[in-house]
């Protein structure tokens, strides 16, 4: 005899509120994601919705309400003072539209949001480093983050890729590290994506980087980069701190630390290296995002002038108009 217990189906009440329909849907919906997106999820849902929620029925809020909740979001500032800005609204909205998605999925109710216009919204910018000024960075450096700042700048790894790098995934004497998970928040999650789990062959210039690492790190057998007390590296400590004290000795711009990423991307395209390859090291699915992202960014990219290998490969073949 069994002692499987069948699982409870669950129905949905007519006198449910939206808002209990909607945590109902954070719980069974969440198994599903990685914890960091399961911590933004759950903040915007207490922060927005669950409130704009409250008191509705199961089958209640209108078209109009979600634009009225828009224009609010978009409208209203936060307690800081600050307006949110329009990727945040977006994201609320996109969540909300999820959750009418589901009630319609099992209780036929139309989706509100179905078919609303998103805000436009800006690009982050990207401002890749020249190889010099990725060497005048990196030298810039103290001692802990010369080599975590040359290898980002020359392999591209994410901020949570190379916080959550384990020597366990570095193989020194075949020059490759394997990308198994990532550090966010304070935790080790799972890469991006099925793409991010890679495995990267180094250039020498990487691996003579991170086999100085392993003098300072190595023994440890944990995390590649640690601070000088000994703990993993905190993004936004990171980004806060050393960064900004490294930009200002190098005579720098302020840029974020995810510039290293593009300036990796880059630098490897104005080399000639293959897209095909690039795009694994990158972790991308493809190499249409390489392309459409970072081809009209590699002028100068090695701190030489562009137009110049096309000018002798015509001299080389003696090509005369």
């Amino acid at each position: 005899m069994s002692n499987i217990v069948p699982i409870q189906s669950r129905t949905v009440a007519a006198s449910t509120a939206l808002q209990d329909f909607a945590k109902t849907w954070f719980d069974d919906a969440s198994v599903a994601w990685r914890s960091t997106t399961a911590d933004g999820v759950r903040s915007i849902l207490s922060r927005h919705i669950v409130p704009a929620l409250s008191g509705v029925p199961i089958d209640g809020f209108t078209r109009a309400q979600v634009l009225a909740l828009r224009s609010r979001l978009v409208r209203e500032p936060m307690a800081s003072g600050a307006l949110r800005s329009p990727a945040r609204v977006n994201l609320v909205l996109q969540t909300l539209g999820r959750i009418f998605a589901e009630r319609e999925r099992q209780l036929g109710i139309p989706n509100p949001c179905l078919d609303l216009r998103r805000l436009p919204t800006r690009r982050t910018p990207i401002q890749p480093f020249t190889l010099p000024e990725l060497a005048r960075l990196a030298n810039a450096a103290p001692d802990h983050l010369q080599a975590y700042v040359w290898i980002r700048g020359l392999v591209g790894l994410r901020s949570g890729e190379a916080n959550g790098l384990k020597w366990d995934c570095v193989d020194l004497s075949a020059a490759t590290i394997e990308i198994r998970q990532a550090r966010v928040a304070g935790r080790d999650v799972l890469p991006k994506n099925e793409f991010s789990e890679r495995t990267i062959g180094l250039i020498p210039a990487a691996h003579a980087a991170l086999v100085r690492q392993f003098e300072q790190t190595g023994l440890t057998g944990g995390y590649v980069f640690l601070t000088p007390r000994g703990y993993p590296l905190d993004t936004r400590n990171f980004a806060r701190r050393d960064w900004l004290r490294m930009l200002s000795t190098a005579g720098l711009k302020k840029r974020a630390p995810e510039q290293l990423r593009h300036t990796a991307a880059t630098l490897l395209l104005a080399s000639g290296e293959a897209p095909t390859y690039i795009a694994r090291i990158l972790g991308h699915a493809d190499c249409r995002m390489l392309l459409t992202t970072y081809a009209r960014h590699m002028a100068g990219a090695l701190g030489r002038t562009d137009g110049l290998a096309l000018q002798r490969a015509i001299e080389l073949a003696e090509v005369v108009a």
